[in-house]
């Protein structure tokens, strides 16, 4: 196996967004999007890391999309919380 930057940093990448998926306070939607996203990155980055020879390619994505999904994740959590605390404070 070869395993370099990129493909650490790739599998490092859904490893995050999956453990992401399960941040309580989510929509189901959110969870499904991180879940999918760390399963297509922990897959790419195995595939690569097997590859003893020949091109390959990674896209800026990885370096961009885990930590979008992430800090997206985190806002719409705090929104629901912040929605939450005022629906309880007005009761």
């Amino acid at each position: 196996m070869n395993w370099d930057w990129y493909t650490i940093f790739s599998v490092f990448s859904g490893v995050v967004l999956i453990a992401a998926s399960f941040l309580p306070g989510q929509a189901p939607k959110n969870r499904a999007y991180c879940f999918l996203g760390g399963v297509v990155m922990l897959g790419y980055g195995v595939y690569v890391a097997q590859q003893t020879s020949g091109t390959y390619y990674f896209p800026v994505q990885i370096f961009i999309l885990p930590p979008l999904l992430i800090a997206y994740a985190l806002f719409q959590m705090v929104q629901r919380r912040k929605a939450a605390d005022a629906v309880t404070k007005n009761v």
